[in-house]
């Protein structure tokens, strides 16, 4: 569980002790859930414990979240009452960078039971951190906290008020505040803040006045410095809030750039030249507005990708489905741009020695992944409902018109290919390179893989095929070779290209 952050962190060794002790028990239980949660109707997961079990629960629950993907299944809920805390900063630290796993946790503690507090001291710093959602209660009501300061000071005032009290209730009846819960009508804890402008400060009172505090002897200064803490965290998370909206606001933004590019490579098609090779030989004006989104479009991704890639991966998805597909799309649109200056420069061997950008790398990773996960679900599917799905191939033969090369360095390979071609004469090492090459075009066309506007008489593409006929000694055959001989790029164009119909088999 630790990360890139936080490598390690500190757990209560008693906690450690008691969940070892059940260790083989609940590894059976672990992995039965693991298994539910990939079937088609998961079960909800709750996981409970009281007091020290609690700290077995809370574990647990850690351990269980890193065998979940929670993009495809629902989250545990894990529920403690009255739970002693099990981990430092680094911990909390941790579980943060998992972005939906502090909302797994549910933790019930009572002002009148000690245990929640049990290593804590009012004179010193405590090196136990909360972390979750905290419900505390009192006789008067309860309240939800989630600032791990306010928690943390709370349980440390209810220890000092416990252990002067000879009558406390180690066996505090949970059942029983849970009970009361659905009796108590917070009408007189409104009482006092019909008067209050501010609704966060009324809340914040209402919230107090719930589990006693402002009935305590406390100074006013402490009371109001509470109150102003409390209004501070809430703003923090309006804050955060509100950033949540500007990053989906951003995401909008970047597909109006994409909309743009569109808009360039259908223009680029008309020129008969396709937009690799209009954007490298910068043969339009507006070749500067697309060199400016490009740079737009790749500083976004990259912070993005940066951003992920510095937390766990275990949440689920790497993004969320619509950020990776929308990642994909733009690997596949804007890196033959990069590419396209890259080579421009007089540069060669892109993708040797680090040159290419690692969230184009990280981005393609990902997305295969997430492919491979669901290919897995479709087969799983057909074999239990026993009937075929229609061919991939199909759909892409259909879709190819308007395609993207599914290899975004596509024209990587074939700069290196130009370049191979250059002095005119081939060694034997530029011949089997030059075969390397033939190979990999030859499988991105019979899958449907590359656009058709690879064939647009001015790309770089047909520059190679040109040059390349003049060059390769015959008698020399390949199957692409058969392939360009025969114009069957014609048909490919139009999704009619059959390799075995046409006799270009291997």
């Amino acid at each position: 569980m630790a990360n890139n952050h936080n490598p390690v962190f500190s757990i209560n060794q008693a906690a450690i002790n008691l969940f070892h002790s059940h260790y083989d028990d609940l590894l059976i239980l672990k992995n039965k859930l693991v298994e539910n949660s990939k079937s088609k109707s998961p079960s909800l997961i709750m996981i409970t414990g009281q007091s020290v079990g609690g700290s077995v629960a809370t574990l647990f629950t850690l351990w269980l979240l890193q065998g979940l993907n929670l993009s495809k299944t629902k989250r545990p809920l894990c529920v403690t009452f009255g739970s002693p805390l099990v981990g430092d900063e680094d911990l909390r630290q941790c579980v943060l960078q998992f972005l939906t796993w502090k909302s797994c946790f549910l933790h019930i503690a009572s002002n009148q039971d000690p245990t929640p507090s049990a290593f804590l001291s009012r004179n010193t710093i405590s090196a136990y951190k909360p972390f979750g959602t905290f419900l505390l209660c009192s006789a008067s009501g309860c309240a939800c906290f989630e600032d791990p300061d306010i928690i943390l000071e709370q349980l440390v005032k209810t220890n000092s008020q416990n252990a002067q009290n000879q009558d406390l209730n180690f066996g505090c009846h949970y059942g029983k505040i849970l009970g009361d819960l659905k009796c108590i009508s917070l009408r007189n804890a409104f009482k006092s803040t019909e008067g209050l402008a501010d609704s966060l400060q009324a809340s914040i009172i209402t919230q107090l006045r719930a589990i006693d505090v402002l009935s305590q002897q406390q100074p006013v200064t402490e009371v109001y410095s509470l109150i102003g803490r409390m209004k501070k965290h809430e703003t923090k998370l309006l804050i955060q809030k509100k950033k949540n909206s500007d990053s989906d606001k951003k995401l909008n933004e970047m597909k109006v750039y994409m909309a743009f590019l569109e808009w360039y490579k259908k223009e680029s098609k008309q020129r008969n030249v396709g937009y690799y090779d209009m954007y490298r030989n910068q043969w339009n004006p507006s070749d500067i507005n697309v060199n400016e989104y490009k740079k737009k479009l790749m500083n976004y991704w990259e912070d993005s990708v940066t951003e992920v890639e510095n937390k766990p991966q275990l949440e689920g998805a790497h993004f969320q489905v619509r950020w990776l597909y929308a990642g994909d799309t733009y690997r596949r649109m804007v890196e033959p741009l990069h590419i396209a200056d890259y080579y421009r420069d007089g540069r060669k061997n892109y993708k040797i020695g680090g040159k290419r950008p690692k969230h184009f790398i990280l981005l393609e990773e990902w997305y295969k992944q997430e492919q491979e996960q669901e290919e897995k679900k479709k087969q799983e599917k057909q074999k239990q409902e026993r009937k075929a799905e229609a061919s991939p191939l199909k759909s892409k033969r259909e879709k190819v018109g308007s395609s993207l090369n599914d290899d975004s360095c596509f024209w990587e390979n074939v700069e290196e290919a130009l370049i191979l071609l250059k002095n005119g004469v081939l060694t034997t090492e530029d011949k089997e390179k030059l075969k390397k090459f033939e190979d990999y075009v030859w499988n991105v066309l019979k899958n449907y893989a590359v656009s058709p506007e690879i064939f647009l008489e001015k790309s770089s593409f047909m520059l190679w095929w040109r040059e390349c006929k003049k060059i390769v000694e015959q008698p020399y055959s390949s199957l692409l070779m058969e392939f360009m001989k025969g114009r069957y790029y014609e048909e490919y164009k139009v999704g009619r290209f059959d390799p075995k119909k046409c006799g270009l088999c291997q």
